[in-house]
């Protein structure tokens, strides 16, 4: 049997659009003769869990999952904001802080 390498960020149990390219694609590759190895994250940042997916993963799928330093865990800590609900909010006050801090820098050396 061949073998084939996928890395991808999104992977049961988390849900949503991400996940389904790589899971589907994963599913059928077996019965083309190849063996998937799967490497991603052990402690992803996601709002969408769907545990029902799990039961998509092949048998012959190796699936490893290795620790990552997630971004946006290091900005809801920096930020002050707690939880998940107001990611776009929060997204965007933290990008419009970034721009000042840019646009500050620009002018000083001006």
């Amino acid at each position: 049997m061949n073998k084939v390498l996928i890395i991808t960020y999104y992977w049961p149990p988390s849900g949503g659009s991400g996940v389904q390219r790589w899971l589907k694609f994963t599913k059928y590759l077996p019965q083309f003769g190849w063996q998937p190895y799967i490497v991603t994250p052990e402690n992803p940042s996601f709002t969408i869990k769907d545990e029902s997916l799990l039961k998509d993963i092949p048998v012959e799928a190796q699936v490893v999952r290795l620790p990552i330093w997630e971004p946006y865990d290091a900005f809801f800590k920096l930020s002050g904001f707690l939880g998940k609900k107001n990611v776009a909010k929060n997204w965007n006050c933290f990008l419009n802080f970034i721009l000042r801090l840019l646009t500050a820098s620009v002018h000083k050396y001006n």
